[in-house]
């Protein structure tokens, strides 16, 4: 438990930033302080319906308040960037939702900021903290599959073609892979490190974003993770990991849920104890504040270099993901 309340702004009230201040109401150490929208009128109407104490209708103005401590931002992928420099130049701790940036070069630009400004900043991506992706690679570490061969990861669901639709527009970030093939993504390096070889099949949508991607990666150790995001199909969204000895699977949607199985090599299957409290999100910015009572600029668990690490894979499958969409 943190030693001190923080007081935790949003910028930017829209779907995901009601998950985090849901996720806020557990923590008795976070404030729900305040709240800012380009629009008044909306930062207003999520003041009033999360309890925070004040409402902004512009950024620069809650970024001014001095007895501000966190900001969370969530706003549309395109942004983070431009969003996160924001806060770290006025001074402010930063929790920004994924994806850290559009590229690895402006990730490299935001880090670099944190420093120069010895300012905290993480990203925000919730399944890192959750007890069963822990309690998933404790239970690989600890050898209860044996030796981890592969990893089978999706998340899909169908999503309407709309040009005017964020997941569709390129101009705000769009596509399957940025937008939610993040978490299998983010699984293989979780448990397996960066790859040393990717390869990409991929399906583009009328405006040029993928809306349906697979990938294959090996790793160093010697490990495949065969990963899938779809806005055209619905996936089983399941995390399984393969071993000699059996395998390990999270099921519907792995992401979130607080299950957690393991199967042996006769189909039985065995429930390990995970114990998810609250809706995940309350872990990430308990995880802010414990860095923040030790001074850190970064977090031990999400790490700088981590999201370096998982920017650059995602920019190497969005590039074969875009070359390959060229072609006749």
């Amino acid at each position: 438990m943190s030693k001190r309340v923080y007081n935790w702004g949003i910028l930017g009230p829209g779907r995901i930033a009601r998950r985090l201040a849901e996720g806020l109401k557990l923590l008795p150490n976070a404030r729900r302080y305040a709240v800012a929208s380009r629009s008044p009128e909306r930062a207003e109407s999520f003041r009033a319906e999360f309890g925070f104490d004040k409402a902004f209708g512009s950024y620069a103005e809650m970024l001014a308040d001095p007895e501000l401590d966190v900001v969370y931002v969530a706003t549309t992928n395109n942004l983070h960037y431009e969003h996160t420099l924001l806060c770290l130049n006025a001074g402010k701790a930063v929790l920004c939702e994924k994806p850290f940036a559009s590229n690895s070069a402006q990730v490299h630009r935001m880090l670099a900021c944190a420093r120069e400004k010895n300012v905290f900043l993480m990203e925000a991506l919730c399944t890192r903290f959750l007890p069963n992706m822990l309690e998933l690679k404790r239970q690989i570490e600890a050898g209860t599959i044996g030796e981890p061969v592969m990893l089978q990861c999706d998340f899909g669901f169908i999503m309407p073609f709309d040009p005017e639709n964020r997941v569709y527009a390129p101009e705000l970030g769009g596509g399957s892979v940025p937008d939610i093939g993040i978490y299998p993504v983010f699984t293989a390096l979780y448990l397996f490190g960066p790859p040393v070889d990717i390869h990409v099949a991929s399906i583009p949508a009328p405006t040029g974003t993928d809306c349906t991607t697979a990938v294959l990666l090996r790793h160093k150790g010697g490990q495949i993770s065969m990963l899938a995001s779809s806005f055209q199909v619905r996936l089983e969204e399941q995390a399984r990991v393969y071993g000699h000895k059996g395998h390990l699977k999270i099921p519907r949607r792995f992401s979130r849920t607080d299950s957690l199985f393991f199967v042996d090599l006769h189909d039985h299957e065995t429930p390990l104890p995970a114990g998810l409290v609250g809706n995940g999100f309350n872990y990430e910015a308990a995880e802010v504040m414990n860095c923040l009572d030790r001074g850190l600029i970064e977090s031990p668990a999400m790490s700088h270099q981590f999201s370096v690490e998982l920017i650059e894979t995602l920019d190497k499958i969005c590039e074969k993901a875009r070359q390959q969409n060229r072609c006749p």
